[in-house]
């Protein structure tokens, strides 16, 4: 049985998380926004460091998603594969925290894409990034 502190807020769905690394991080989760897409994440055990608290890797690996949203409101439906990953680790997250990557697309030239994001916990920012996504033509 879950605890009110590991329900998923109202309004988020699962996401569909293709092969391979992606399906690794765990399941995550999106939210309409009147901005575009919020993506979420519930820490588990898997994501911990041995100290026991959220691993940079799984904040970096999360901050990479924000192509998902950028995307979305850039009107780009093909592959974006990263050029430049930028991640400040601001406060710690814990097991069972529940993780939201807010994007911001902050603009978009006809091959790259221009992005900066903050993640979440409980009002508290925990970690800022920025990303640099290239736009791939069509095959």
């Amino acid at each position: 049985m879950m605890t009110d502190n590991l329900q998923i807020p109202t309004g988020f769905s699962p996401m569909k998380l293709e092969k391979g690394f992606n399906q690794q991080f765990g399941q995550m989760y999106s939210k309409e926004d009147e901005g575009g897409l919020i993506l979420a994440f519930r820490v588990g055990d898997h994501h911990l460091n041995p100290v026991g608290t959220l691993h940079g890797g799984a904040i970096a690996t999360f901050a990479d998603f924000q192509v998902i949203p950028a995307s979305r409101l850039a009107g780009v439906d093909t592959h974006s594969p990263t050029i430049t990953l930028t991640t400040d680790y601001l406060a710690p997250g814990k097991e069972g925290d529940w993780v939201e990557l807010h994007v911001r697309l902050q603009k978009r030239t006809g091959t790259m894409l221009f992005t900066a994001g903050e993640m979440w916990v409980e009002g508290n920012i925990i970690a800022r990034t920025t990303g640099i996504y290239r736009v791939m033509a069509r095959a």
